[in-house]
């Protein structure tokens, strides 16, 4: 009988390959197999394997869906560097497919069945340069990978029985922050779990209707940016904590890893306009529960519920909290608590801008809904703000003349209703930067989001950028310290800027290792690499990252310098010098 197993397929083929061989085929021949030096150890790098090639063709399998789609990416990414510098005629494209489901394995490990058709008839719809993805890899990695997906619809595929719907992959556009990592062990290993260390997990969605599930996610945030706002604790943030919803661990297992003492957990069951609230605090050391309680409540009441879920959780790790402290604590509650529950619709669709582009119009009409319905709710402003920015990368051709003027307007409402809203903050502390050179009071903006609403790494990220642009990267780095503190997985924007922080401190070979923790490579991080290794002597690979950072960026050395605001010129001067001689 022969073995059946469940894999994730990989097909990719040369575009016009046969046109190719009738022009020239040892010409054709020869620029295969130097393409075949890169995509085969790509594939082998990220845990695959290939099982069978025919001419132009390469079939693989992978163990994990996530694993696929970053080697399909950075196949492509290289492809795409490799023909921006090759005459036309050795120029040599790619499509991609991927697929998974059960195959058979042969005697000597082929696979066959439709798992593999499927991959197959995908790399045939697949855009020249690109992945073309079936729907079941797409539930697997959305919001695991950075990068964006276009809808392909259902496809009607030759010899496939029934149709099979697809998305396109893209370059990351809009926010992916709210990006979960899918791996099995964080990246960075935690230190000893300090007192009043603890992590709130996503509380569970035990009603009946799935799409509430946006309740249980945005109320266990705002348990976490309240009670990181008390010194004696160390909250981790939520990309870190929520990524345990898809894994199965214990307790102690999860606290280990987190370098945490506590863990806070919950359920929600909504039931019409009431809703039942479950809270534990369980100690990771021995798994039993500390204190649990119930909370039967409605929309109205949800900001006296989390006051006293952080009230009760500060009570029992660091002592009495006075009722001055918990209003210091407290999230703003808005006048309107309907404008509530849409901020928090909109936070769905906005962690999943990077997803797709009908996300970020959801995303802003509910956020725009809120503003009218409660005119003086600060926090639907800002994400209003943030919502706009997102939608001119989806839609440049649709946006109005004057959007923004819009988001501008936007934020300084939010600003002038709740000078504490972190989110307000982080953006104004962009606009200064970005728009009027203000380096100062971006610093300071960035600072204060810092200070209201400290488990979020992203906050911590962007203002590390801006100590490194001030000749600061010791005091940077110490940001990137704490983000990996309360987000041992990482992410691409926070091993980015330990890269560009050892590279100002002159710790070339680790800011390379930071790189290498990037799921998708950046341009920043590709510039960055080739100056690394420039300096460090391996002159063919910094000509590689070169070559591929122009090809991602579309910029050539001097446009990208002009993007890296360096305070002092001459570190900016020597960057720029660095690259060139490569």
């Amino acid at each position: 009988m022969q073995q059946k197993k469940f894999t994730t397929i990989l097909a990719l083929d040369v575009v016009g390959f046969s046109k190719l061989m009738s022009i020239d085929e040892d010409s054709t021949l020869m620029n295969l197999q130097a393409r075949r030096k890169f995509i085969d150890p790509a594939i082998e790098q990220r845990g695959g394997r290939i099982f069978n090639t025919a001419g132009d063709s390469v079939l693989a399998e992978f163990s994990s869906p996530i694993d696929a789609v970053e080697c399909a990416v950075q196949i492509q990414n290289k492809s795409v560097s490799l023909n921006s510098q090759a005459n036309e005629s050795d120029k040599m494209s790619y499509r991609i497919g991927l697929n998974m489901g059960q195959v058979l394995v042969s005697d000597d490990e082929d696979l066959f069945g439709d798992a593999v058709n499927i991959a197959a008839r995908l790399e045939a719809q697949a855009i020249t340069d690109g992945l073309c993805i079936s729907e079941n890899i797409f539930e697997q990695v959305n919001m695991k990978v950075k990068v964006s997906y276009e809808d392909a619809g259902e496809l009607h595929l030759k010899n496939i029985g029934r149709p099979i719907r697809a998305y396109n992959v893209l370059k990351c556009k809009g926010a992916s922050r709210g990006i979960i990592s899918a791996d099995a062990e964080p990246k960075v290993v935690s230190p000893k779990a300090e007192a009043g260390s603890v992590a709130v997990m996503l509380f569970k969605n035990l009603s009946n209707d799935e799409e509430q599930g946006y309740f249980c996610e945005g109320f266990s945030e705002d348990i976490i940016s309240a009670l990181s706002r008390h010194n004696s604790l160390l909250v981790i943030a939520s990309n870190a904590s929520f990524s345990y919803s898809i894994k199965e661990k214990s307790v102690t297992q999860i606290g280990t890893e987190l370098g945490v003492r506590y863990l806070v957990e919950g359920k929600v069951r909504k039931m019409g306009s009431k809703m039942r609230i479950t809270v534990s605090l369980l100690s990771v050391g021995d798994e039993k529960i500390i204190w649990n309680e119930n909370y039967d409540t409605s929309l109205d009441q949800i900001f006296d519920v989390q006051d006293e879920i952080v009230a009760s959780t500060v009570a029992k790790l660091v002592g009495k909290v006075e009722s001055d402290q918990v209003v210091k604590l407290s999230n703003k509650k808005p006048e309107v608590m309907e404008a509530y529950d849409l901020v928090l619709q909109g936070l769905e669709y906005h962690r999943k801008s990077s997803v797709s582009a009908e996300n970020n119009k959801k995303a802003l009409t509910l956020f725009t809904k809120a503003t009218e319905l409660d005119p003086n709710y600060a926090r639907a402003f800002a994400w209003k703000t943030c919502s706009l920015a997102n939608n001119s990368e989806w839609f440049p051709d649709e946006m109005p003349s004057n959007w923004m003027e819009d988001a501008f307007a936007s934020v300084n409402r939010a600003m002038e209703i709740d000078p504490d809203d972190p989110e307000a903050h982080r953006i104004l502390g962009a606009i200064k930067l970005m728009f009027e050179g203000d380096m100062d009071k971006a610093i300071f903006h960035h600072k204060k989001a810092i200070e209201i609403c400290p488990s979020d790494t992203f906050h911590l990220a962007r203002y590390a950028v801006l100590l490194s642009y001030l000749g600061e990267p010791e005091n940077a780095m110490k940001q990137i310290d704490m983000a990996l503190r309360i987000n041992p997985f990482g992410s691409d924007l926070i091993f980015e800027t330990q890269g560009v922080c050892s590279y100002l401190l002159g710790n070339y070979a680790d800011a390379l290792n930071s790189y290498k923790n990037m799921q998708i490579e950046t341009r920043t991080s590709l510039f960055y690499a080739a100056a690394c290794c420039n300096i460090l002597g391996n002159s063919d690979l910094a000509k590689e990252k070169l070559e591929l950072a122009k090809a991602e960026s579309s910029m050539d050395i001097d446009k990208f310098i002009a993007t890296q605001l360096y305070q002092n010129e001459v570190v900016s001067a020597e960057l720029a010098k660095n690259l060139l001689t490569i």
